[in-house]
């Protein structure tokens, strides 16, 4: 049961990074698709991407 929830939540991490990057290339691309919607949703990846991180001693 814990290897299962170490996978879970680090498989997690890994797609809230992946989604973090696309969004990150996408508004250095059209900087006009940041939206007040879409950055409070990059902020709430970034800090479980920290909460995340912190928890398997991932750090960058």
């Amino acid at each position: 049961m814990v290897f299962e929830n170490m996978r879970k939540e680090l498989s997690e991490l890994v797609g809230l990074v992946r989604m973090s990057e696309r969004y990150c290339t996408s508004v250095a691309v059209r900087p006009d698709l940041a939206t007040d919607e879409s950055h409070a949703a990059e902020v709430k990846r970034e800090q479980r991407i920290a909460e995340l991180s912190a928890k398997f001693g991932i750090t960058s």
